[in-house]
């Protein structure tokens, strides 16, 4: 198994594994995935790895800003985003939101018809929507706690990294 995808099952693994026990995903995980994903790109790129590398960062930074603002995703998973990011560079980053926008769809509606709560969580965002469109102000989207609404989002993340490894996109 290349460096590169160990490296990639490790960081995804890890804030899998966090949030799941701590519902937060450590800063020290993000910083040793930025250091190690960018001295890999200097290592077998060299300058050129640089700037594959934080583009590769950045895009997600750039693209999830607005659900982050609207706190319908939490910063740990956007920076965890941006460190895979960096380690696949931006052509193959692309690909990762994509399949895990596409697996957390997925995985989100099967765990909403089996808690049989489907109805309810689409009433939540019509009124939510409604709500804010009213007051022509926003308030945070996702609930405090361990409510069956809030889906971790790194199993979206991990699930994506398997099927990006695995050929699907890559």
């Amino acid at each position: 198994m290349p460096v590169r995808e160990i490296l990639l099952f490790t960081i995804a693994g890890g804030g899998l594994l966090m949030d799941l026990l701590q519902e937060r995903v450590d800063n020290r995980l993000i910083c040793l995935g930025f250091g190690f994903g960018l001295l890999l790109d200097i290592f077998y790129s060299g300058f050129a790895g640089i700037l594959r590398f934080f583009s590769g960062v950045s895009f997600p930074l750039f693209c999830l800003l607005p659900l982050f603002y609207f706190r319908m995703i939490g910063g740990g998973d956007i920076k965890l985003l941006s460190v895979l990011g960096g380690i696949l560079g931006y052509p193959k980053v692309l690909s990762l939101l994509l399949l895990t926008f596409l697996t957390g769809a997925i995985l989100s509606f099967a765990f909403l018809i089996s808690c049989g709560n489907l109805k309810e969580r689409i009433s939540y965002f019509i009124s939510y929507f409604y709500s804010c469109r009213g007051n022509r102000s926003w308030k945070p989207y996702r609930r405090k706690g361990l409510g069956p609404e809030n889906f971790h989002f790194t199993v979206s993340i991990f699930v994506a990294i398997i099927l990006l490894t695995g050929g699907v996109c890559y």
